[in-house]
């Protein structure tokens, strides 16, 4: 499996938290129960090539299929493209294609890979950290997601709180400085890869090491259960340095675009 392949497929594992999953030929559909593009999302499936002529692409094809499944549901919804998995032609007009269907870029992130996490370069803050099997700790997780993912709070705390509506076995972590909620990881096992997602440090707390010390301690863990091959994760832009410090290297680009 290239790099890229086994990103984007613990990517699909992991946005399967988010809801029911319909396959179809080059599409996976998240249908979530809240109504909201970011937590129902169609994710490219499958090669889309270039066409031969002027004609309609495959992706606008894809496109159109997504949109009549959650037209159907009521949903407003995500797209998200993963750069290998399109024509070079397709590629150069993909924002052209998708203002076609009425849909705006919100995000280029790229896919990273590490192979495992460098020794610490500073001395990290020391954290309580308690996985999300209690309600207490999974309110506290939608409080971190509400402000630094922008997701409104009565939001968060629909997706979050409730374990039996969640559709892929992801483990969140909180992490606890002086008693208070300042940070969040979230982890799965999925392709051959460990990935990491969801992670956050409210204000007030960053640039203190909180994140890197959440990340470590997830990452330990899951190797103490057995975990092997490499950390996969897509950045945030505020992610970014973190990550490269991290020894993160690029091995894809997704590109998101939403109603």
């Amino acid at each position: 499996m290239h790099p890229w392949e086994r990103n984007a497929a613990n990517l699909a594992a992991a946005l399967s938290f988010y809801g029911r999953v319909t396959l179809e030929p080059g599409l996976r559909l998240i249908t979530s129960w809240v109504e909201h593009p970011v937590f129902n999302i169609a994710l490219l499936d499958g090669p889309a090539p270039d066409p031969p002529g002027q004609e309609a692409t495959e992706l606008d094809r894809r496109i159109e299929r997504a949109e009549a499944h959650y037209r159907a549901r009521n949903r407003s919804w995500s797209f998200w493209v993963c750069e290998h998995l399109v024509g070079p032609r397709t590629m150069r007009r993909i924002a052209r294609i998708f203002d076609a269907h009425g849909m705006a870029s919100i995000g280029e992130p790229p896919g990273m890979e590490a192979d495992e996490l460098p020794p610490p370069a500073r001395p990290l803050p020391p954290l309580e950290i308690l996985p999300a099997t209690e309600a207490r700790v999974r309110e506290d997780f939608a409080g971190i997601a509400h402000q630094c993912f922008f997701i409104p709070p009565h939001l968060a705390r629909e997706v979050y709180l409730d374990p039996a509506r969640w559709g892929a076995p992801v483990q969140i972590l909180v992490g606890y400085a002086g008693g208070r909620a300042v940070t969040a990881a979230a982890f799965i096992e999925a392709a051959g890869a460990l990935g990491i997602y969801s992670v956050g440090t409210i204000p007030g707390y960053r640039g203190r090491g909180y994140a890197e010390a959440i990340m470590r301690h997830g990452v330990d863990e899951f190797r103490r259960q057995g975990v092997r091959g490499p950390l996969v994760l897509q950045s945030t832009p505020a992610g970014m340095d973190l990550y490269r410090r991290l020894g993160f290297r690029r091995v894809t680009r997704y590109f998101v675009f939403s109603k």
